[in-house]
């Protein structure tokens, strides 16, 4: 028989008194016992969401209840988890499903039903979702990058819109257009971190136009408003 060998690490939450699993490493589990680990430790799907005036449900699907418990004053304090970690698509009329992807990410958050905006974005979903170790440690957590993506309502071609080495800090979609700004940080320290010390970047894209992401301050108009931040704030008259 061939050995087994998984090690469990286990912490307890404040609002509930169960351990929760941190680490397995496995070698040859069995189904049963697979079966047996996620009985104990289930992911849950959260409440569901609808596209208006279509028959397109989302089922986003988290790690574990009451996950919003799980922090503390600082935000990713307690663990790695992610809030989501993928989301499954069931249309109502034909009773398909499907998930976003098959590979491991992180879903921060998601926006479907877009207002106010153009006949693309109308029809779109946008999400803030990590899926590079950006910084080699072996985990797909807070610490790397968050990304603006886009797919279509059933889920299909999910595209990556902000650049893949820059961490996504926020994003505003243009009233009535197909475009969006964002911001992200760039590690131009190349620490492998994403902190105070990075630069903050300004983006716009055009959902409408092909290859149409740029950079809103580009380095030369950057370099000309840092020279004005010098000699009207740093230099003493």
């Amino acid at each position: 028989m061939k050995k087994l060998l998984f090690i469990i690490l286990f912490f307890f939450s404040c609002n509930n008194d169960k351990p929760r699993i941190g680490v397995i490493e496995e070698r040859d589990l069995t189904q049963t016992q697979i079966d047996s680990i996620l009985n104990e430790y289930n992911f849950v799907y959260s409440d569901l969401t609808f596209i208006d005036s279509t028959s397109q449900v989302l089922l986003p699907i988290t790690t574990q209840k009451n996950y919003e418990k799980r922090y503390s004053s600082y935000e990713y304090e307690a663990e790695d988890y992610p809030r989501y970690w993928n989301i499954l698509f069931f249309n109502s009329d034909n009773d398909t499903t499907n998930l976003l992807i098959n590979s491991k990410i992180r879903i921060a958050d998601f926006e479907c039903n877009i207002k106010n905006s153009g006949p693309i974005l109308r029809n779109r979903i946008l999400y803030k979702i990590g899926d590079k170790d950006y910084n080699k440690d072996k985990r797909l957590n807070y610490e790397d990058p968050l990304h603006l993506f886009i797919s279509k309502i059933d889920g299909s071609e999910l595209v990556r819109l902000s650049p893949l080495n820059e961490n996504l800090e926020s994003y505003k979609i243009v009233p009535k257009t197909d475009k969006i700004i964002f911001r992200t940080s760039r590690d131009i320290d190349s620490d492998l971190n994403f902190d105070k010390d990075d630069e903050l970047i300004w983006y716009q894209i055009d959902l409408s136009e092909k290859n149409s992401l740029k950079e809103i301050v580009n380095p030369a108009n950057r370099k000309l408003i840092e020279k004005l931040y010098f000699e009207q704030w740093l230099v003493k008259e």
